[in-house]
């Protein structure tokens, strides 16, 4: 199986969710080895989720939760409010390490919320030094320096990061940075990369399809 993710970040408002849905399910062809994960803004979780209800491989995740299972935190987002709407969620990105200040403890403490609300963590490492959370299968290797700058790091150089990590037994291993139709079939074909969490190609429905039909 190849998984697809779509980071949206902070974009798109309710008319560009409707429209990019819309152009998805409309060019969506079921693979039997290909899953689809979108990750749109909070706010529309409930929305795809019922656009897609009917489609097989087609799942929709969050971009983050809260590191707190519950109480008085305005604002936040907890892993018991997804249960059942979010299949998973991205845990451990580079820009909320950065500009959240989110600790290894707090992206620890996040992965166990959403195992024990039955949300699937994808957590993200920007190299051999970020540990992984036990309970960890989902590994996305995100170099800094390739996220959002249109330089992707050469499948080569992943496979040389990915034997330097402690990986999780029957991890799936994903890589992101720079991501798109044109390099994508590069990756796959090293046969140890499982996948990418893309993000500015995600923002586009057709472009995000066509990623997931390579390889």
């Amino acid at each position: 199986m190849k998984y697809i993710i779509g980071n949206w970040k902070a974009n798109k408002n309710s008319a560009d969710v409707i429209h990019w849905s819309d152009v998805f399910l409309k060019e969506y062809i079921f693979q039997e080895n290909t899953t689809f994960i979108v990750c749109p803004p909070s706010p529309f979780l409930r929305y795809m989720q019922q656009a897609f209800k009917e489609l097989k491989n087609v799942i929709v995740g969050a971009q983050t939760i809260a590191s707190v299972e519950e109480g008085s935190y305005t604002g936040e987002t907890t892993a018991k409010t997804l249960q059942g709407v979010a299949g998973f969620t991205i845990i451990g990105h580079s820009e909320r390490r950065k500009h959240f200040h989110e600790s290894d403890g707090d992206l620890a403490s996040k992965v166990l919320l959403a195992k024990k609300y039955n949300i699937e963590p994808i957590y993200c490492v920007r190299d051999e030094k970020d540990p992984i959370p036990e309970g960890v299968t989902f590994v996305a290797y995100e170099p800094v320096a390739a996220i959002g700058t249109g330089q992707n790091e050469p499948p080569e150089q992943v496979l040389i990061m990915k034997k330097k990590m402690t990986l999780p037994k029957d991890c799936v291993f994903i890589y992101g940075g720079s991501v798109n139709e044109t390099n994508s079939a590069s990756y796959l074909a090293t046969g140890e990369i499982d996948g990418f969490l893309i993000g500015k190609a995600s923002l586009d429905a057709h472009q995000f399809l066509s990623i997931g039909r390579n390889g």
